[in-house]
């Protein structure tokens, strides 16, 4: 039979590395207990900031889609200016941001249908069409796409008012978006410098379509365009 070990009392009544450990992190929490509980006091007050933040900006984008069925309601004719105040009421939440893209897209399509009757009612229809596209595109929560798309739109609406420039930006600022609005960017941009006379960047656009969307309608289109820049018949109109 095996004798017990042998007890050193001195042993006992030092204490092991863990406890050390344990004691140490006592004494520094009981030092800084008050900037812990300061911290937890912040910690808290954030969090339900947070909560009563979400909560008001849900109740708020609930009642402006409500608004917003309201003014479904009313004749067409009316709409428009009901839209316009409640998109401003509510510009901070989705449901105003949704308005601000309806009516960017009505004054777009006003613009489109009076380009040829009426340049000068076409102009503020654009102008118009170009503010609210603006404000739509200041939502944070659009995805890439969206804000390809919406560039796009209002791209177009600053090519109706014949502001080249500021079309090219926005058909450019969208082509590096990439994703499904890219080729009809891409397009847009061989537009504009067809029309501004800067005909090689123009096929040099097309190619770079007709290569990189190959048998879609995109390329498709691109390619009638190039045959059409190369044609000698194109050629000898540009240069008389």
């Amino acid at each position: 039979m095996s004798k017990p070990p042998k007890i050193d009392r001195k042993e006992l009544n030092r204490p092991d590395e863990f406890v050390q450990q344990g004691t140490h992190i006592l004494e520094l929490v009981v030092g800084h207990q008050t900037k812990i509980v300061a911290a937890l006091v912040i910690a808290g007050a954030v969090a339900l900031g947070l909560y009563f933040y979400n909560w008001n900006k849900d109740s708020k984008n609930e009642q402006g889609w409500k608004e917003y069925a309201e003014v479904l309601k009313v004749p067409e004719s009316e709409r428009w200016e009901k839209f316009k105040k409640l998109s401003d009421k509510y510009s901070s939440v989705t449901s105003g941001q949704f308005v601000a893209v309806q009516l960017a897209d009505h004054f777009f399509d006003e613009a489109k249908k009076n380009a040829e009757k009426d340049p000068k009612a076409t102009t503020a229809n654009s102008e118009l069409a170009v503010e609210w596209y603006t404000k739509a595109l200041k939502d944070s929560n659009l995805s890439p796409n969206e804000k390809s798309l919406l560039l796009i739109n209002r791209g177009a609406s600053q090519e109706l008012a014949q502001k080249w420039d500021q079309a090219m930006n926005d058909y450019t600022e969208s082509s590096k978006l990439g994703l499904e609005g890219k080729p009809l960017a891409l397009l847009s941009q061989a537009r504009i410098y067809e029309i501004k006379k800067e005909t090689a960047k123009a096929i040099e656009t097309y190619e770079k379509v007709a290569a990189d969307f190959l048998n879609t309608d995109y390329g498709k289109t691109a390619k009638n365009y190039l045959r059409r820049l190369k044609s000698p018949l194109y050629i000898g109109e540009s240069k008389s």
